[in-house]
């Protein structure tokens, strides 16, 4: 899915809106007031009303059929008389004197075909004195039926596909929503900071040319900075952050996609609180025996949000065909998640994702954690996926999941939980393979024990140990791609 545009916005980012915004607004510099409310909010609370009313009317279209109804049954018989009956001596007598018994014999053939595919032989030996073409009858049927069958499961796949099409337009709304929901500034701490950061920065012969201040869940600030520095100075943003956080009164850094430096030419700088916590990440993995390419992929992804998303995804199979199915889960994933849609949204985008293109009947397995730096909380998704361990102190908590992989279900099936970590915990996340390397009498438990046995304070020296652990069991010959994540959160 690629990115979206809309009139007036341009892609559609969170961090891009506002940075649009933020370039809006460097006319009304000199007065040192932002107008608000900001005309931009209502612009996007009407655009999630017409993605609202979109998604209804796909919600209105006709739902799947598990069988074909009276009026494909009227259309059947309607083939069947034109193509059979229609150059036979017999078709007054049949479809006017004698209507309700040639009825019934449809119906007779048409049940014997649904059920088992043959007529019954009592039944054959009494259409041959009723008919006088039992065979033509029973083929032209068949044939029919067959039609009628596949008509059947191709209208089923359009219903499906926009249905998926669908969800993917009121996942849009929700995040427009969302979007609009958190579009507050924060007029009278941005004309304090702005008066203090100016002053400070003449020291470092740096021009403010505009300030926007924005309050993102209701507690974290994020600092948008139009900076200019006479040609003879270079200074880093680390050095403007140093000074935004005297300023502000908290301890402020520059974002990931910061600029470096301030230079001669004007350039917008983003900086956001900096965060309690840190992760640390290893992975360990290893491909199949007699494979080129491991079919499970994974990605680590740190956002300006403060938050950390360790993904995991597991294609069906092995080789190269499982391998580009879970590339492709994990691209999406990293794509919604880095564009601002929650956990959830993201999830239920990519399984209408993998409806609306799977013409193969290729699945894949998603594991998604995410670790909030600033509080040290960890929201975990997973969508067929194997187990994942929580290691806090001297205790081990499994974390199973029942739900269907990706692209199964027409309605996304997943498995939510929240957990609170503490410094030290360590989240390891991996792929059936390496469960099922296990003992099949109990293998959690048996995972729960090498877990306890291979910690380290080493997240990379950690998933190593595990691997080899289990590597070990398999006599160094893996029946299956096996892939270990691990992340361990300490303080700061």
């Amino acid at each position: 899915m690629g990115t979206m545009t809309l009139p007036g916005l341009g892609a559609w980012n969170w961090h891009a809106i506002k940075t649009q915004i933020f370039g809006r607004d460097r006319g009304r510099r000199a007065s040192g007031v932002s107008a608000y409310p900001c005309p931009e909010k209502e612009l996007l609370e009407r655009y999630a009303e017409a993605f609202y009313g979109l998604s209804k009317l796909f919600q209105a279209m006709p739902c799947q059929k598990e069988r074909l109804g009276d009026v494909d049954l009227e259309r059947l018989f309607g083939d069947v008389k034109d193509q059979l009956c229609a150059s036979c001596g017999r078709r007054d007598i049949c479809w006017e004197e004698r209507y309700f018994e040639s009825c019934r014999i449809f119906y007779e053939v048409f049940d014997s075909l649904k059920n088992g595919g043959t007529l019954d032989e009592d039944f054959r030996q009494w259409l041959e004195g009723q008919c006088t073409r039992p065979q033509l009858l029973e083929g032209a049927m068949r044939d029919c039926y067959g039609q009628a069958r596949l008509d059947l499961m191709w209208n089923n796949r359009m219903l499906e596909q926009r249905t998926a099409a669908g969800e993917q337009i009121f996942q849009t709304a929700e995040l427009l929503r969302k979007a609009a929901e958190g579009f507050s500034g924060a007029p009278e701490r941005e004309n304090l900071i702005r008066k203090k950061l100016r002053r400070e920065l003449r020291y470092y012969d740096v021009e403010l040319r505009n300030i926007r201040v924005f309050v993102c869940d209701e507690t974290r600030t994020e600092i948008y900075l139009l900076l200019q520095s006479d040609r003879r100075a270079c200074v880093s943003a680390k050095t403007i952050a140093e000074v935004l956080s005297e300023c502000c009164g908290e301890k402020m850094r520059p974002a990931w996609n910061c600029r470096a430096a301030v230079n001669g030419e004007p350039a917008h700088f983003h900086f956001v609180p900096d965060t309690r916590y840190q992760i640390l990440c290893g992975i360990s993995r290893i491909t199949k025996a007699g494979e080129m390419v491991s079919g499970d992929n994974y990605a680590f992804l740190q956002k300006d949000t403060g938050k950390v998303v360790m993904s995991l995804a597991d294609g069906m199979g092995s080789g190269v065909r499982a391998s580009q199915e879970s590339e492709k889960v994990i691209e999406l994933l990293e794509q919604f998640l880095d564009a601002g849609f929650p956990q959830e949204t993201a999830v239920r985008m990519i399984n209408s994702c993998i409806l609306l293109q799977n013409q193969s009947q290729m699945f894949s397995t998603i594991d998604l954690c995410m670790v909030d730096l600033y509080n040290a909380g960890c929201d975990l998704i997973k969508s067929g996926a194997a187990s994942t361990f929580l290691y806090q102190g001297n205790e081990i908590e499994v974390i199973p999941s029942s739900a269907f992989p990706t692209g199964v279900m027409q309605q996304s099936d997943y498995e939510s939980m929240h957990r609170q970590l503490a410094p030290g915990s360590s989240v390891i996340m991996m792929t059936d393979g390496v469960l099922e390397a296990l003992p099949p009498e109990d293998r959690e438990q048996a995972m729960a024990e090498l877990i306890g046995k291979s910690a380290s304070k080493n997240a990379k020296e950690y998933a190593r140990r595990l691997m080899e652990r289990v590597y070990l069991m398999q006599k160094l010959q893996a029946r299956d791609d096996m892939t270990i994540l691990v992340g361990t959160i300490w303080e700061k």
